[in-house]
């Protein structure tokens, strides 16, 4: 698979999620398919896949000293699946369950990995009716530890 820069792609915008399309030629009819770096200070501090000019795929971005700070399932340039965050040692922060940017189960923990905080979605949330028909699927199909 092919591996570009940020820098070296031409974006658009997406009218749905307001996040970029990327291109490989100015003329914007090229959607990219590939992997994309980005750099900070020399430093990787974002890397995606990309599907016909959307993240789609795996999706991680690091702290400016290098550690992983965030991994997430993406499809069509929103999370979409489980979306994890670190801590600059490395434990896990938080894992979550999320429809299309919606978070439906998150577990929260400390530095030291101990489980301080679970939430979930409910009927009494604003965003619940957007995504109600598929929350029993993706708590199925990806299981965490709630």
């Amino acid at each position: 698979m092919k591996i570009m820069h940020y820098d070296e792609l031409f974006t658009d915008t997406d009218v749905n999620t307001g996040e970029d399309i990327f291109f490989s030629d100015t003329s914007l009819e090229q959607p990219y398919s590939g992997n994309v770096v980005d750099y900070y200070k020399g430093m990787l501090s974002w890397e995606f896949e990309a599907l016909d000019g959307f993240r789609t795929g795996i999706e991680r971005k690091y702290y400016d000293t290098g550690e992983l700070m965030e991994e997430n399932e993406t499809e069509h340039n929103t999370i979409n699946g489980l979306a994890k965050e670190f801590y600059k040692n490395g434990n896990l922060k938080s894992i979550s369950i999320v429809i299309r940017n919606i978070f439906i189960d998150s577990i929260f923990y400390d530095e030291e990995g101990n489980t301080v905080n679970i939430k979930h979605m409910n009927d009494s949330d604003m965003s619940y009716f957007l995504v109600k028909d598929k929350v029993t699927f993706y708590r199925e199909k990806y299981k965490i530890d709630t």
